[in-house]
């Protein structure tokens, strides 16, 4: 008896899990800040796919415009950076209209550096760590809005992107 009991449960919370299946798209805004004080904060635009599994677990695959960032002395150097992300993310329901969630994957990213009149002088790309925590407030079900802090590591350098974005469920 007891072994039918766990199996009608399991079978119960299956199904519940793969009724939360769904698929997302998202497009966000935000403000990426360069691990170093020489440099100004750039604006970055995010653009969102995701498939969430259940309630608890969903991936997602995104790419990144970082902005451009200058810094405060002659000759003027300009970084910028895009890349795509590959994020496994755990979510935690608050209630029916609030989840927090946080998230890991892998970042593969272009930079380049510029110097004003001179155009190009560096640029490189690789792939590394990323990881972050944000909520998203489901407004209807096919809309919501998401609020998201990020770290990207580049190299030697260390990103942090703060966004506003919004969310579309289907």
């Amino acid at each position: 008896m007891f072994k039918k009991t766990i199996l009608a449960s399991s079978i119960i919370l299956l199904s519940g899990a793969v009724s939360a299946e769904s698929g997302y798209l998202g497009l966000s805004v935000g403000q990426t800040d360069i691990d170093t004080s020489d440099f100004d904060d750039g604006r970055s635009i995010a653009i969102t796919g995701g498939y969430k599994f259940n309630e608890n677990f969903a991936i997602e695959a995104t790419y990144v415009d970082l902005g451009e960032s200058e810094d405060n002395e002659d000759p003027v150097w300009t970084i910028e950076g895009d890349g795509f992300n590959l994020s496994a993310v755990g979510i935690v329901p608050v209630n029916e209209t609030i989840d927090i969630f946080g998230k890991i994957g892998i970042f593969k990213w272009d930079v380049s550096l510029d110097e004003a009149g001179l155009g190009e002088i560096d640029s490189d790309d690789g792939t590394d760590l990323s990881y972050g925590i944000g909520a998203s407030v489901n407004l209807t079900e096919q809309f919501g809005v998401v609020f998201e802090y990020q770290r990207l590591d580049i190299d030697d350098l260390n990103l942090s992107n703060i966004s506003i974005g919004a969310r579309f469920n289907f």
